[in-house]
């Protein structure tokens, strides 16, 4: 069994948590409907679908450690030519907030929420949020996480409306290294204005082994059986 360690790196940090369904709750109502009601039933049921459990309680489950309004940032990504000033180029492109990301700018507006969850880390002030371009904004979660080598940890979205979670593939050097760099964090793409409160799931995480990320696929052709070669020569 591969050993994963989380660890909370801020006091207000959430770390993921398994992911159970209750079969208990889901049989109970089933019951209550067979032993109570004259015609309402339930047939089947997801909990007693073993497929789906494991799909369910696949990973652990990420939430958001803040309660935030969060809404499309309408970003523009830029540059500063070296006769120019950010502040003259911020005008031209009627943008109030600029951001600078790996050596360019990134500009946004309506997005004063960004700013709003500033933490405390190593005696200064952090950003929870920074725009990643593209509409997507990095959301730094306080925790770190510790896998085996050669595992990878994949992140996908848990449907939540209006909160796109591009999935990705993280090696685990790069995992086990964010915990040195304030921790993990993952994408996210508001697509409308929404609520998110603390502790609501938001994405979850799944440990993957190399050996997913090689495997080959072989595609077989059905070919025509003796009885179908002479139906079709009696024709």
């Amino acid at each position: 069994m591969a050993d994963v360690t989380f660890s909370q790196l801020q006091p207000w940090a959430l770390v993921p948590d398994e992911s159970r369904v209750n079969r208990a709750e889901a049989r109970a109502e089933r019951d209550v409907y067979r032993e109570h009601f004259r015609y309402k039933r339930v047939t089947r049921l997801p909990v007693d679908c073993p497929p789906w459990v494991l799909g369910q309680e696949l990973g652990w489950v990420v939430r958001s450690p803040v309660s935030v309004e969060m809404a499309p940032l309408g970003d523009v990504d830029f540059d500063v030519p070296a006769e120019e000033e950010l502040r003259s180029v911020g005008r031209k492109i009627n943008r109030s907030e600029v951001w600078h990301r790996n050596n360019a700018w990134i500009a946004t507006q309506d997005s004063g929420w960004l700013r709003l969850h500033d933490y405390r880390a190593n005696g200064t002030w952090e950003s929870m949020f920074l725009p990643n371009g593209m509409g997507t904004v990095e959301w730094r979660l306080g925790w770190g996480v510790h896998i085996p080598e050669r595992y990878f940890l994949m992140v996908m979205g848990m449907a939540f409306p209006g909160l796109d979670v591009p999935m990705g593939v993280i090696a685990s050097k790069t995992v086990n290294a964010m915990a040195d760099r304030g921790g993990f964090s993952i994408a996210v793409h508001p697509t409308r204005p929404l609520k998110v409160g603390r502790g609501d799931p938001v994405a979850r995480v799944v440990l993957l082994h190399a050996d997913s990320l090689r495997s080959a696929s072989t595609t077989i052709v059905a070919t025509a059986t003796t009885a179908d070669q002479d139906s079709e020569a009696g024709h």
